[in-house]
């Protein structure tokens, strides 16, 4: 049921989902469909190294703190967000396969950018209550599986857990507002599942 895998390179492209946590006042991203490449190369025994960009398309509330409790999203803005990282894979069953699937467990990380158009309804807002994604830490935990329909193609399925940090616009320090405890950013989290096809060489 083992085969030795002889190719020590991969590249291919994925796409996806990721739902991700907006926040306590609810501003964050919310994550999108996705659209990514990864190159990998096997080190020694289980360990590989890879390199992941992706681009995640989806949207974000726009809110007005200076309004009531319950009322304070007034709309919807693009939110497009480019991740590049790089991860540490182990895979269970080393160089070989187990009847052409290879479990793994990665980590890693890297930074996020903010590439969203800019959006009129932001400008109804305060500049200081106006949400900016800005860059950001990105860490990633992940598992998955490939399975390799020839021995150049393999298919990959991978489920993402990951955080990056919001930062909070200064609107919502006031203490006027009445806000209580409010933190300069917070972290959140995400999970994301993508299907890769790789090329090995």
């Amino acid at each position: 049921p083992y085969s030795y895998l002889e190719e020590r390179q991969e590249l291919g492209v994925f796409i996806g989902r990721m739902d991700a946590a907006i926040g306590r006042f609810e501003y964050g991203p919310k994550g999108g469909n996705l659209i990514g490449a990864r190159y990998g190369i096997e080190l020694s025994g289980p360990l590989s190294f890879e390199g992941v960009v992706q681009y995640i398309d989806g949207e974000r509330n726009v809110v007005d703190p200076g309004r009531e409790e319950g009322d304070r999203i007034i709309g919807q803005a693009p939110s497009a967000i480019t991740t590049i990282e790089a991860r540490l894979k182990f895979t269970a069953t080393g160089r070989r396969s187990w009847h052409r699937i290879a479990p793994f467990l990665d980590f890693g990380g890297g930074i996020t950018i903010d590439s969203s158009p800019a959006s009129e309804l932001d400008e109804v807002l305060l500049p200081v209550d106006r949400f900016d994604f800005g860059t950001s830490f990105f860490g990633t935990l992940s598992g998955g599986a490939r399975w390799y329909a020839t021995q150049r193609f393999t298919l990959r399925a991978d489920w993402v857990f990951s955080l990056w940090k919001i930062d909070t616009p200064p609107g919502y320090a006031d203490p006027d507002r009445g806000f209580v405890g409010v933190s300069d950013g917070e972290w959140v989290w995400a999970n994301t599942a993508t299907i890769a096809l790789l090329l090995r060489w």
